[in-house]
């Protein structure tokens, strides 16, 4: 007991003298930040001497943050190995050793370097090495985590120091499914792991594309309107005027054929998902169904809108355009020398539904 007590005090009084002799590592730190590196260092040296290590590190890593000094970091770097963190330790501790005293140096500096050292190479042995291989996407591409730090893709297919223990190897890629693997490493082990990244496929399915809307099926840019068909009275004669409600009562009938065999689609996608989900929750493997139910759905209503419109367009246009085999209606009535008049005909298309607006001119 006594000579415990002794080592507690000892270095306490260690922890004491180096805040006086000890180089800052913050430039001009304050009277204020160099007292309270000496309560907190003094707290963190007490509880490392106990065997609390646990404790001592936050306390220790503050005292240095606010004023270096080599005892404060080669016990630092100590409870580190002791708690397993072998490579934040060894580091710590390397510092330490390689750190240059000045001549006039206190006697516990070149003490705490010699304790440093053996240290080091009692703990540089036991470090382990982790060599991780990813396949199927590119490097660069690639995030991968061993536990909750991320690893540079500098460092794959190469020995990456690594602390003993149970880890979790995680890799990921945009397009591609996760892939994760758990890894025991001995000490001074060597493992090595290879990760296989397979595409997602539910990013890998393209809906199918509707003219005049975007490539996720929602309404895209109003086509730009072509050459607009003129109305004048020598048309009728021509016939030209059956033109437009034939193309208009075709594009209704093309209208209908895609909403009719989208709607079918729809409702083979919906009887699968009935079957699929319970109490309307669907697993994630239904995602995908979700997905087309969705852009079918929407495909067919827009195509029953179009159909609907251009039939009815259709024939408006063909009741109204009179027998066309000679003057007729408005065109007959028209004088020679009136000018043309033009019908203006634009298509628009909507959030499930669809159709053709006209003006004359």
């Amino acid at each position: 007991m006594a000579t415990r007590r002794s080592h507690l005090l000892g270095g306490v009084a260690t922890l004491l003298a180096l805040s006086i002799f000890a180089p800052p590592v913050l430039a001009d730190p304050s009277p204020e930040d160099v007292a309270a590196a000496r309560s907190i260092g003094t707290d963190g040296v007490r509880l490392a001497d106990s065997g609390d290590c646990k404790g001592a590190i936050p306390k220790l890593q503050a005292a240095e943050k606010l004023f270096h000094a080599p005892t404060t970091a080669d016990r630092l770097g100590e409870c580190q190995v002791s708690v397993g963190q072998l490579v934040a330790g060894t580091e710590t501790l390397n510092r330490v050793v390689r750190e240059q005293l000045a001549a006039n140096a206190p006697p516990a500096f070149t003490a705490a370097q010699q304790r440093a050292q053996a240290a080091l190479q009692a703990a540089l042995p036991k470090i382990a090495q982790l060599k991780i291989h990813v396949d199927g996407a590119p490097a660069d591409k690639v995030t991968v985590m061993v536990d909750d730090e991320k690893v540079p893709s500098v460092l794959f297919d190469s020995n990456r120091p690594t602390d003993p223990g149970a880890h979790q190897v995680k890799a990921s890629a945009q397009g591609f499914l996760d892939a994760t693997q758990s890894v025991q490493l001995a000490e001074g082990g060597s493992v090595g792991v290879t990760l296989a990244l397979k595409p997602d496929p539910n990013t890998g399915a393209a809906p199918v594309p509707v003219p005049g809307s975007s490539p996720t099926g929602a309404p895209g840019p109003t086509p730009a309107p072509g050459p607009t068909p003129a109305l004048a009275p020598d048309s009728a004669q021509s016939g030209g005027s059956k033109t437009l409600p034939i193309i208009l009562l075709a594009v209704g009938g093309v209208g209908v054929a895609v909403g009719s065999v989208f709607g079918v689609m729809a409702l083979g996608t919906k009887s699968s998902l009935d079957k699929a989900c319970t109490s309307k929750v669907c697993p994630d493997s239904s995602q995908s169904d979700i997905n087309a139910l969705g852009t079918r759905a929407t495909i067919s209503t827009i195509g029953f809108g179009v159909g609907i419109v251009g039939a009815a367009l259709g024939v408006y246009f063909l009741v109204t355009s009179g027998g066309g085999g000679s003057e007729s209606g408005a065109a007959a009535s028209l004088p020679r020398s009136a000018p043309a008049r033009r019908l203006e005909v634009q298509p628009w298309i909507g959030l499930g539904s669809a159709g053709l607006e006209g003006t004359f001119q």
